[in-house]
C-alpha cells in the first residue's frame, strides 16, 4: 500500500495522518517532500502513525533526518499513536529515544504548546489568544490575518474537537465559530468548551460572515471581540 499523508493545521501545529508504508522510493520522498515543505511554516509538526504498516531502515532515516532538520530550525516532528510493531522495531535499533512519541494527538499538541524536551513553550507570546473556528481555510486566513493585525494572538483550526485540544493547552478565553457549528455530536458547543474553562466566552459569527462586505465584516469582528 503506498504512502498516503492527510494534513491539517491545529493552531501553530501541522497534524500529518500517514498511511501505508514508509518505504525507499517514491514514499520516502513524498514523506521528505511533505514534511520537509511545511517545515518553514509550522514548527512543530505531528506525524500520526496509528495506519502505517510497515517502515523500512530508509523510512526510518527519514524520519531521523527530518527530525533533525525540525530541531536544527527550533521546531520539532513527533510522533504519535506509534503501533507495537514499529514502535518495536524503533526500540531493536536504539532509536525510540530519537523521537518524542505520544499515545495521542492531543499529547503531542500539548507538548508543543506547554514546552516539551525539543519544544519550546509557546509562551511568550503576550497577546491575548484567540481561536478561530472554520471549515474554510480562505475564511480562516481572513481571521487570522484581521485579528493579529489588530494585536491578538489567532490561532485557526477547522473543527470543533481540534479547537477542545488548543483549548486545553493554549487557555486562551475567547473562542470565535461559525453559527452553524454550535453543536457538535449532539452537544452544545459552548457546553463542551466550559467543560475544559468555565471562564472561556464565545463568538458566534453570522451565517452570511463568508459573504459580508470584507470592511465591514473586519469591522463588525473587532468591536465585537473588543466587547467580550
Amino acid at each position: 500500500m503506498q504512502l498516503r499523508m492527510d494534513s491539517r493545521p491545529v493552531g501553530d501545529v501541522l497534524i500529518v495522518q500517514c498511511s501505508g508504508r514508509i518505504i525507499a522510493g517514491k514514499e520516502v520522498f513524498t514523506l521528505h517532500s511533505h514534511v520537509g515543505d511545511s517545515f518553514i511554516k509550522y514548527g512543530d509538526i505531528v506525524l500520526q502513525l496509528d495506519e502505517v504498516e510497515f517502515i523500512d531502515s530508509s523510512g526510518l532515516g527519514a524520519l531521523v533526518r527530518l527530525t533533525q532538520a525540525a530541531r536544527a530550525k527550533g521546531g520539532d516532528l513527533k510522533l504519535s499513536g506509534v503501533p507495537a510493531k514499529i514502535r518495536k522495531v524503533l526500540e531493536m535499533t536504539s532509536l525510540l529515544s530519537q523521537f518524542e512519541t505520544y499515545d495521542t494527538i492531543e499529547e503531542a499538541i500539548t507538548a508543543a504548546y506547554l514546552g516539551s524536551r525539543y519544544s519550546r513553550a509557546k509562551a511568550g507570546d503576550t497577546r491575548p489568544r484567540i481561536l478561530c473556528v472554520y471549515d474554510s481555510t480562505d475564511i480562516r486566513t481572513f481571521l487570522r490575518e484581521v485579528l493579529c493585525s489588530a494585536g491578538y494572538n489567532a490561532l485557526t483550526t477547522a473543527t470543533i474537537d481540534d479547537a477542545l485540544i488548543l483549548l486545553k493547552a493554549t487557555k486562551a478565553k475567547l473562542v470565535v465559530i461559525p453559527a452553524r457549528m454550535q453543536s457538535v455530536h449532539g452537544k452544545p458547543t459552548r457546553k463542551s468548551l466550559e467543560e475544559i474553562d468555565p471562564a472561556v466566552s464565545l463568538l458566534i459569527l453570522d451565517e452570511s460572515f463568508a459573504t459580508q462586505d470584507p470592511g465591514e465584516a473586519a469591522e463588525k469582528l473587532l468591536s465585537d471581540v473588543r466587547s467580550q
